[in-house]
């Protein structure tokens, strides 16, 4: 019963996060706080961690922090500066390479090296490897915890474990609208619009799709709505499927989507070698015209900005036409984490609180140019590609969906993707990649007790 209260929390907590995106974006083009007013912090002084850190000993010490590479923006460096400005607290960073991240963070959990602080990529509900109670150091009594938006939708087991400072937002298929001028082709309305779009692309000599297969969690995105039709159809199906009654073998959505990457690559719609390419390729491949379309992110405008300036007005984005999903792919935060065996623990918590003081949580939204947060009072400025899409979810023209491994229960996120690589290269059908996650979820589900496995 525990474990569903938990499952439910998180879903009610996205549902005020996708609220939050809809209202995000500043009208007057300003942050609410550009860093030069007191701000207001987690104990509500506007000095959050002051009084927490007062006893601390920050002299030679430095906090070790792992994260992969794609996961990093501007406002992290700049907040973790700040930080050393203020406390003389150094921080050594590994970047973990995007195509491995999940991998070697699961494996850091299981041989317990773990650093003083750890970013993933969603919660414990969705990596169940990092086994919370053991390994992790509860948070819940954090004074920046009541500056969360919905703070029991963030509880696991009645406690909160990490801290959500990132945003995913909505994930959509980006159209570069130059490229499908010139080619004399519609913005796609639907996943057979968006086909017949990538055949004349591929006949006028332009790869029509830049996937960046490579990294595994692209490939897993493209999955996150294969069960929503389904689910409307079957209000009963989460519960389905945390009881064994029916298997993602028996989604129709869910082998679709697959045979849709499998079929998507032999016929070229993904170029020469889509294994090939990466999440840091997007950039480049769409600012350049080499691709007709792309995955974009209500983050990733503001990125390709400042890296190609003038292109973020080139960018439509559109629901994921894959399988039978039509929708936005509305996805979760990101957190940190601070392992139990951490050398520097305390010290890491008062980091933490530094980072929820109100200027310094306008600062890095801000600079990531996210228009979803968790947080109380952030308000960021959005680019015209982020502000369109939540036009679309307002108006009702399109809606969106959560990813299905956040709703089910059992879940190997990072099993699912390397499952989904080998459906797109041909070494599984789908069906068989189907079969796969179901016994690899099942092995899951009985080690976590779930009834029916």
């Amino acid at each position: 019963m525990k474990r569903l209260k938990s499952m439910i929390s998180l879903m009610l907590v996205m549902l005020l996060l996708a609220g939050a995106v809809f209202t995000g974006c500043s009208k007057t083009g300003k942050p609410a706080d550009n860093g030069s007013g007191t701000g207001t912090g987690g104990n509500g002084t506007g000095e959050a961690g002051t009084d927490e850190g007062s006893n601390l000993n920050y002299e030679g010490v430095t906090l070790s922090l792992v994260m992969a590479q794609g996961w990093d923006t501007k406002g992290r460096e700049a907040l973790l500066q700040k930080y050393t400005e203020k406390t003389g607290v150094k921080f050594d960073v590994q970047m973990l390479p995007d195509d491995m991240a999940s991998e070697l963070i699961k494996t850091k959990f299981a041989t317990d090296e773990l650093p003083d602080i750890i970013l993933n990529s969603g919660s414990v509900l969705e990596h169940t490897y990092m086994l919370p109670e053991q390994k992790l150091v509860d948070l819940t009594q954090e004074p920046w915890v009541e500056q969360l938006i919905n703070k029991e939708g963030f509880m696991v087991n009645e406690k909160i474990w990490g801290i959500p400072l990132g945003g995913q937002g909505f994930f959509a298929f980006a159209v570069n609208k130059k490229v499908f001028e010139e080619n004399g082709l519609p913005i796609p309305n639907s996943k057979a619009e968006l086909e017949q779009a990538f055949e004349t692309l591929k006949a006028n000599g332009i790869q029509p799709m830049y996937l960046g297969s490579r990294d595994p969690w692209l490939v897993g995105n493209m999955l996150s709505g294969t069960i929503q039709k389904a689910l409307e159809q079957d209000p009963e199906l989460i519960d389905k499927l945390n009881t064994n009654q029916i298997k993602y073998a028996e989604i129709p959505g869910f082998i679709a989507a697959l045979d849709d990457l499998r079929r998507w690559n032999e016929a070229g719609y993904l170029g020469n070698n889509t294994m090939a390419d990466s999440w840091d390729g997007h950039y480049q491949a769409f600012a350049e015209g080499k691709a007709g379309v792309t995955i974009g992110l209500t983050t990733w405008d503001v990125t390709i900005e400042e890296k190609y300036p003038g292109t973020a007005d080139n960018i439509a984005m559109i629901p994921f036409y894959i399988g039978d999903s039509d929708t936005y792919f509305a996805g979760t935060t990101a957190q940190w984490y601070i392992p139990k065996s951490g050398k520097n623990v305390e010290i890491a918590k008062d980091f933490f609180r530094f980072a929820a003081e109100q200027e310094n949580l306008n600062a890095f939204y801000q600079a990531m140019g996210e228009a979803s947060t968790p947080w109380k009072g952030v308000e960021v400025e959005c680019l015209a590609p982020t502000k369109q899409l939540i036009e679309n979810l307002n108006s009702g023209e399109y809606s969106y969906h959560f990813g299905h491994n956040v709703l089910a229960q059992g879940q190997d996120f990072d099993g699912l993707c390397k499952l989904a690589q080998e459906v797109i290269i041909g070494s599984l059908t789908p069906e068989d990649a189907a079969k796969a996650y179901d016994d690899m979820r099942a092995q899951i589900a009985k080690a976590l007790g779930m009834q029916g496995f």
